[in-house]
């Protein structure tokens, strides 16, 4: 006897069983009713070709849209319109969550002057990196040279500094320093001959100061190098050490020289106004090199030793033209080696690897040098590699001020001109070496990455990053060990949902480092910085961007019963479902 099924229902006859049972339909992807709270939903075009659908429910919901581009083509803009088909009766309401306020006080006038200021006094370095790796990639090549066994470059020419390992205070050293604004652009050819003298020698760092064009002497006292080599031997060397791997030692004497210099001050134009940023000190990758060869694998500044420059104190402002007490040189300069330490160790590794490589692409370097700076912080203040800080933990109270502007902030400030732009950049952008919200979100996505991709292991995570021998997206991918649609789904989405407060049914819809909720709104204002748009009802339209690697932000908040309700994701113009390469949309529900 035959049994009527109803359209509306699908019979499956189990093999074996003697019998029937019948099940629902399954339901369309592009349903979004069945989500729960927390609950996100990877959508493909071929999933949405009539649009997001969510039919008449009887409880208000609001939802998360987050048009994404995972294309693996760099810096491709694509544009798109967003259609809100929600009948004429209004419908939208405010999603709760658009910007909270930090879970602490709020910020002291002070702190405020502060975070703007430090805003400013980036540009002045970001300028001069974008210069130095840009020549170093463009001039200069790992590939074809002879290294001898154990990773040390073959030539009979030793440094020409011949710091050994028996340095002591009072020695003098000849040093070649890169002008970074010379004549030709070329930092192998343009460079000062000066004499050096050693001031403290420590396990891993030798402290010398320029006797040419340094500091007026005994600006400095014997206390003030100690504090900066203890520093550097007790926090700054392991934590780096620890997540990219040990530097290099082409100068055989086991430690990293660091150049008090003037030259590096004049880096920045005298009589500067007060905030408009300076430079701090930089590495360059030439000093790796023989000083004469093949070109491109030779550089004829070469010191062939570890070497860092480093801003000089002039109180007055009378040698170089801008005010620079020691006190702030020591304090600018904290995050400066955290981060040109990560530079010097990612190209040494590479100049040593043994096998043709290539530097590494400037979002992802700047995004692992970004966080040199947070992992040094990390160990400075005991904090583990995947513990959750609030900003109670990384500025619990004015005397945790310095630190905090050292290691911190500036990540964070860097994330925040992302969120409120994520239209207009990328984390996996060339524009990284230049754009500071490229850098903030290259930074995020790499700690984002080493936080859930890395087998709960971030320092392993980081260091196979470094070894390459890749470079870019084929390394970061490689990395991670996840096609870059998987990396970039959970990265934009825990933008918005990390520490949001609803039920959590992904982990990887999280930060585990970070409180987003709560470090961010303190450089901000004191709100949740993330661009939101909000869906209209009545087949209103946006209009959006966005490039390789990056997402922009919708809200869709219905009330109880409202009937049934669609959006739209279409290509510009509005002809047919959205199709640029990479396109993806996301759907978090979030109440």
């Amino acid at each position: 006897m035959n049994r009527y099924i109803p359209l509306s229902m699908l019979a499956l006859v189990a093999c074996g069983g003697g019998g029937e049972r019948i099940v629902d339909p399954p339901v369309k992807r592009s349903d979004i009713s069945s989500l729960q709270p927390g609950e996100y939903r990877v959508l493909t075009p071929s999933d949405i070709p009539d649009g997001i659908d969510l039919p008449s429910v009887p409880d208000a919901r609001g939802f998360i849209i987050v048009v994404g581009n995972t294309s693996t083509i760099g810096d491709v803009v694509a544009s798109y319109v967003v259609r809100g088909n929600l009948g004429v009766a209004p419908s939208m309401q405010p999603v709760q969550g658009f910007a909270q306020s930090p879970q602490r006080g709020g910020l002291s006038p002070q702190l405020v002057s502060a975070i703007s200021a430090l805003e400013r006094a980036e540009a002045p370095q970001r300028r001069l990196e974008k210069r130095i790796r840009g020549f170093e990639r463009k001039a200069l090549s790992f590939r074809g040279i002879t290294r001898a066994p154990g990773g040390s470059q073959s030539s009979p020419l030793r440094s020409a500094m011949q710091v050994t390992a028996a340095a002591a205070p009072g020695d003098t050293i000849n040093v070649k320093v890169p002008d970074a604004n010379g004549p030709t652009n070329n930092l192998c050819q343009d460079f000062f001959s000066t004499r050096a003298v050693v001031a403290s020698v420590s396990a891993k760092a030798i402290l010398a100061v320029d006797t040419i064009d340094g500091p007026p002497s005994g600006l400095f006292t014997q206390a003030d190098f100690d504090a900066i080599a203890a520093e550097f031997d007790n926090t700054t060397y392991p934590a780096d050490e620890a997540y990219f791997g040990t530097p290099t030692d082409v100068d055989a004497n086991g430690r990293v020289i660091i150049l008090f210099t003037g030259r590096v001050n004049e880096l920045t134009p005298p009589a500067s106004p007060e905030g408009s940023g300076f430079v701090g000190g930089f590495f360059f990758a030439g000093d790796f090199f023989p000083p004469t060869g093949p070109v491109n694998q030779s550089c004829a500044q070469s010191n062939q030793a570890e070497i860092f420059y480093l801003l000089a104190p002039d109180p007055l402002g009378l040698k170089y033209g801008n005010v620079r007490t020691v006190a702030s040189v020591r304090q600018g300069t904290r995050g400066t080696i955290a981060h040109e330490l990560e530079h010097m160790i990612n190209a040494g590794r590479r100049y040593t690897g043994g096998v043709a490589r290539d530097f590494e692409v400037s979002w992802l370097d700047e995004g692992l040098a970004h966080m040199g700076e947070e992992v040094v912080g990390r160990r400075l203040k005991n904090f583990g590699d995947l513990q959750s800080l609030s900003i109670g933990d990384i500025f619990p109270d004015e005397a945790g001020r310095n630190d905090f502007n050292a290691f911190f902030f500036q990540n964070l400030a860097r994330f925040k001109f992302w969120m409120q732009a994520p239209d207009t950049s990328s984390g996996i952008s060339d524009r990284a070496a230049e754009n500071l919200s490229s850098r903030g979100a290259a930074w995020a996505l790499v700690r984002y990455a080493a936080d859930n991709f890395s087998g709960s292991n971030p320092p392993a995570f980081t260091r196979r990053l470094v070894a390459g021998p890749d470079t870019g997206l084929t390394n970061f991918i490689r990395a991670t060990a996840a096609p870059l649609d998987t990396v970039l789904a959970g990265w934009l989405v825990a933008n918005y949902a990390d520490d949001f407060g609803v039920p959590i049914t992904n982990a990887r819809t999280q930060y585990r480092s970070f409180n987003m909720r709560s470090v961010m709104p303190p450089v901000s204002q004191n709100v949740y910085p993330l661009k939101v748009q909000p869906v209209g009802s009545g087949a209103a339209e946006l209009s959006g961007t966005n490039r390789t690697g990056s997402g922009t932000y919708y809200a869709l908040s219905v009330a109880a019963n409202a009937g049934a309700k669609n959006v739209k994701v279409l290509n510009q113009g509005g002809s047919g479902v959205v199709s640029y390469p990479g396109a993806h949309v996301y759907v978090l529900r979030i109440r």
